[in-house]
């Protein structure tokens, strides 16, 4: 360390006194070049003690204090710019002030440097003061906002609530209504179901007889008798089982059964489809099954008709073909048992009063339609169904657009009261007036992005693809740390430091990767700064360059 020329001064005897306190000595022995103290302090401008220091005063520059072993070496020590270290040859050059004033410029450029920033950091900590209050009238205002939308989001909720259950209360109303129909209606439906169910078992047995007896004269008619409405029935009924050529083998295997078999096979089936007549809704879809079927039925039978009826009425009576003239009997036969089964379907229709029962069935359905189908009415005084509906729909969409103004608003009011009461932003506030204020460094493959306590990334300049280097974790010691990034293939979570150095501008100036997927980012900033008052301090308070001119040794 320096020594003050005070410790130098002789005492009221004329003496000094080693500065270890281990010796006193005669003034005159001071720099006499000769090492009288053990802590070599007699000699502080001479090389005598080996164990003592060479004071440089270095006049224009700072004073620097050598070990003794370094004077008068041959080596001019840059630490003495004066060239005292080798005072006997006189060897080095005297350097101080060229050094000196270059040193005095550097911190001239460093004081406006940091002059600068300071004044940024300050407008930025005066930002923050309006913003803080500012975002504090804002909050105020969303808060009386919110309440506001609170409320009239209870009164959409009730009115909602209301006209629901409204409907609700309509909606089982109805489906009383419903479901007692199908309950006074289900007998009528049941017996309808049933009537058909016959009516089919006769109209498949029709459609069987009739294919039977086209299928003899196919197969076993005379060729040779050439007989032109025998070819036309065959090349007609051949159209038939292209279209169809499942019917004739079904109706070749029932006529193989006999006639209990087939009864018991149309029982089986009648018990199969009885299950049908314990809903309502189950045995409407199989009499629409049955109604389709019986169309399809009456079609075949009606076409296999005509092919016979032209078979009886155009053949020719003078061949003998035996397969020719048992179909045409065979057909009077067909015709004969159909009138029969009509006329007992007749019968069993005024038995049971098919026409009331079809009626009733129509009505019912038309009824059970309208009920399902339609929305349901306020009463039989009030207002339309349209009417009803819109009101909902427009409760509805009231309900929602309130809610949704609700929840924006609270968001709103828990971003600012973590932005205000809950986050850490520095000395004075000073980066709310940046925070979320982002800059990059483009490092050629990649960009680097740093948002201010919000979030760091790497951007691909070749795809553009980013990676997250982690969100705002907190300060550290002149910086701020970025956490919980993205995963590294077989490493750890991404990170980022920051640290600053002082500037009126906010860059970053350099990024490293000391350990894989952990980064370091070299920036600057005014946050880095000394405040105003430190920085324009009164000359006498401020550091001085040291130089000569002050009383050290």
């Amino acid at each position: 360390m320096l020594v003050r020329s005070s410790k130098y001064v002789p005492d009221a005897s004329g003496n000094f006194v080693c500065l270890d306190g281990s010796l006193t000595i005669p003034f005159a022995r001071v720099n006499d070049d000769y090492c009288d103290c053990p802590d070599g302090s007699d000699e502080p401008g001479t090389s005598a003690c080996n164990n003592g220091s060479f004071y440089c005063a270095n006049r224009g520059h700072i004073p620097a204090r050598i070990p003794s072993s370094k004077v008068n070496n041959g080596v001019c020590d840059p630490e003495c710019c004066d060239g005292t270290d080798e005072y006997e040859s006189k060897a080095c050059p005297d350097r101080c002030l060229e050094l000196g004033e270059k040193v005095r410029e550097e911190e001239r450029v460093l004081a406006l440097l940091r002059g600068r920033g300071a004044r940024r950091k300050a407008e930025l900590v005066a930002r923050a003061r309006e913003l803080r209050g500012e975002k504090l009238e804002e909050l105020a205002q969303k808060e009386a906002l919110l309440k506001e939308a609170e409320a009239t989001f209870l009164r959409a909720e009730e009115l909602k609530d209301a006209l629901e259950e409204r409907e609700a209360e309509r909606t089982r109303a109805r489906e009383g209504r419903v479901s007692e129909l199908r309950e006074s209606r289900l007998p009528d439906l049941v017996a309808y179901r049933r009537f058909l169910s016959r009516e089919l078992h006769r109209m498949r047995a029709h459609r069987d007889s009739l294919i039977l007896l086209l299928r003899s004269v196919r197969t076993g008619h005379n060729p040779e008798y050439n007989d032109a409405a025998v070819s036309r029935l065959i090349e007609e009924y051949a159209v038939f089982t292209e279209a169809y050529p499942y019917l004739e083998a079904a109706a070749a295997e029932n006529a193989a059964e006999g006639s209990k078999a087939r009864v018991e096979r149309e029982a089986a089936m009648d018990r199969d489809e009885g299950a049908d007549d314990v809903d309502f809704e189950r045995c409407r879809a199989a009499i629409d099954i049955f109604v389709n079927e019986r169309e399809t039925l009456s079609e075949d039978v009606a076409t296999l008709s005509l092919l016979l009826a032209a078979l009886r009425d155009g053949y020719n009576k003078n061949y003998h073909d035996l397969e020719v003239k048992a179909a045409v009997v065979g057909f009077a036969d067909y015709e004969a048992a159909r009138e029969r089964d009509l006329a007992q379907g007749e019968t069993e229709s005024r038995e049971i009063g098919i026409d009331g029962v079809r009626q009733r069935v129509a009505e019912a359905t038309a009824a059970l339609d309208a009920l399902v189908e339609a929305p349901p009415q306020a009463d039989h005084e009030s207002a339309t169904d349209a009417d009803d509906g819109k009101e909902l729909a427009d409760a509805r969409s009231a309900y929602w657009s309130a809610q949704s103004t609700k929840s924006s608003l609270s968001s709103d009011v828990s971003d600012l009261k973590a932005l205000l009461y809950d986050t850490d932003l520095g000395p004075h506030d000073v980066y709310l007036a940046v925070k979320g204020e982002c800059v990059s460094l483009d490092t050629g493959e990649y960009t680097y992005e740093v948002c201010l306590l919000d979030r760091a990334s790497q951007i691909s300049n070749k795809d553009q693809s980013r990676q997250d280097l982690g969100s705002f974790a907190g300060f550290t010691d002149g910086g701020h740390r970025y956490e919980g990034g993205a995963k590294c293939w077989n490493g750890p979570e991404r990170s980022l430091k920051a640290s600053f150095a002082c500037s009126d501008e906010i860059t970053v100036l350099g990024i490293t990767e000391p350990e894989k997927c952990e980064y370091i980012a070299r920036m600057t900033g005014p946050f880095a700064c000394d405040d105003v008052a430190a920085v324009e301090a009164p000359v006498e308070q401020q550091p001085r360059v040291k130089s000569v001119e002050h009383d050290e040794l």
